[in-house]
């Protein structure tokens, strides 16, 4: 892979990081594919951009105050991405929430085609306050 290419596939996340931290739903909507795929912890994968922006107008109500702060890039040789990410939030009950994770990209034309997240879930629920410590 150019070191054109992978800068390309880098700005593709950067878009999607960039709308989530801002609260822009539609450009974080068109950023996927319109098939894409989103695959987020504890749930069954969501499918189309609807569905994705739906989810995410949930998930960034829910968390007024928010960042995720990527601390390093990766780059597949096929020209997909992964993130590693440090998140910190509050949430409308105000629960301080701060994890790390990792996002993988999978990139096709220029779009998310599927966007898989990983964190350790068990410690966010706690953090949320909807499991017990």
């Amino acid at each position: 892979m150019t070191q054109a290419a992978a800068t390309d596939a880098i700005a593709i996340a950067k878009r999607y990081f960039s709308a989530v931290n801002e609260t822009r739903l539609d450009d974080l909507a068109r950023v996927f594919a319109t098939d894409g795929v989103l695959h987020f912890p504890v749930l069954a994968p969501l499918h189309g951009r609807e569905a994705i922006r739906n989810f995410y107008a949930g998930v960034l109500e829910f968390y007024p105050r928010r960042y995720d702060d990527v601390t390093q890039w990766f780059i597949s040789e096929q020209g997909n991405v992964a993130a590693y990410i440090h998140f910190e939030g509050q949430t409308q009950t105000g629960n301080d929430v701060v994890f790390d994770a990792v996002d993988v990209f999978t990139l096709r034309d220029g779009m998310i085609q599927q966007l898989q997240i990983f964190y350790d879930s068990i410690k966010v629920q706690q953090m949320v306050g909807t499991l017990p410590k």
